[in-house]
């Protein structure tokens, strides 16, 4: 190779070289830069994870903040059972067939069977209960939703009805008597839940705090609101509009009369104190009329009725409807009545009356 040759090979090598540095150099500036782009999306995507996870932690802690500053009925000690119609209502629709499908029974068919006029909503298979009771039964449905509590419900045609919007906006339970159109031996069938095998161990022998947010009807016969059979029965007297408290040795009044009101959404409450002594209030109102006592268990295993069939004890079932129900296995002080009142009336929207 001359060595014309050999400096034009030199120069194109130079070129070459500073070309392939310019190059690279371009092609690190293109990668820096795609490099930084890189890291502002991922800088962006983190910063819009970690807004998202700062508003729903925000949102969580202000939601639990609020929950520190209100007060739930279950932050009382002694709950034995806590029902309310806003939160653990299982609903089943009408026909047979998907009220099957959507409660999983084990009921035949055709005797899986509702009120379809009155109760066009559906009707309720399952109240679960926020109580903080628990078994060590294995029967227990290891489907439920809240993982204490006990189970109440219904898994017959003789469910109670669901109305979405019967309180003042918000859900309830009604009870009543309907007809089976299976002849005359059935054709009057209560409404009524019960507690299940494994929950019926409910007894209470000293003090305890009933709540209940009740809207009675007119019915031709006393009602029984609830009870277990001829124990600690809880009546709405057809007469005289009052309420009444049964048990093995008596029935007594316990509100004076025409304090029941018929049509009305009130808060019923029933309180007794270490010295048996019976306490009757309705919105926030002592009613209670004598001296009531109680010296025995109070015994609790259906809503709506106190048994599995009609006219026991000469009472009718409760056809009107429920909302809520709160029981605790100790006094409740004034203070706390007053939380647990205050808690139904927001939730709820009850008017004062």
């Amino acid at each position: 190779m001359t060595d014309g040759h050999t400096e034009l090979v030199d120069d194109l090598r130079q070129n070459t070289v500073k070309l392939s540095r310019e190059r690279r150099a371009k092609l690190q500036a293109i990668v820096t830069e795609k490099k930084q782009e890189n890291t502002m999306t991922i800088l962006k995507l983190i910063s819009v994870s970690f807004l998202v996870s700062v508003i729903g932690s925000g949102s969580t802690a202000q939601d639990d903040s609020s929950k520190k500053d209100s007060f739930n009925p279950k932050d009382l000690d002694n709950l034995e059972m806590f029902l309310e119609s806003v939160k653990g209502l299982a609903v089943a629709t009408n026909t047979s067939q998907q009220a099957y499908d959507r409660t999983g029974e084990n009921t035949v068919l055709e005797e899986v069977w509702s009120d379809k006029d009155r109760f066009p909503h559906g009707t309720v298979r399952w109240w679960l209960d926020q109580s903080p009771y628990t078994t060590n039964d294995k029967k227990i449905r290891p489907s439920r939703a809240f993982k204490t509590g006990r189970d109440i419900g219904q898994d017959d045609h003789d469910r109670p009805g669901y109305i979405p919007d019967g309180c003042n906006g918000k859900p309830c339970v009604r009870g009543g008597l309907i007809g089976t159109g299976k002849g005359e031996k059935h054709n009057k069938q209560p409404c009524y839940f019960e507690l299940q095998l494994e929950s019926r161990d409910f007894s209470i022998e000293g003090p305890f705090g009933l709540f209940l947010l009740v809207r009675p009807i007119q019915q031709e016969n006393d009602a029984t609101i609830m009870g277990q059979f001829h124990w600690s029965v809880l009546i709405q007297s057809a007469r005289k509009n009052r309420l009444e408290w049964k048990n093995l040795k008596q029935r007594i009044p316990v509100s004076g009369d025409e304090t029941l009101k018929t049509d009305q959404w009130q808060l019923v409450e029933l309180h007794r104190d270490t010295e048996h002594n019976l306490r009757c209030v309705i919105n926030g109102e002592d009613v209670t009329v004598g001296n009531p006592r109680d010296e025995l268990p109070f015994v609790f295993m259906f809503l709506f009725n106190n048994n599995k069939g009609q006219g026991f004890a000469k009472q009718d079932p409760f056809a009107g409807d429920i909302a809520a129900l709160a029981v605790y296995r100790d006094e409740v002080t004034e203070k706390e009545r007053v939380r647990v009142r205050d808690y139904f009336s927001s939730v709820y929207r009850l008017k004062p009356q």
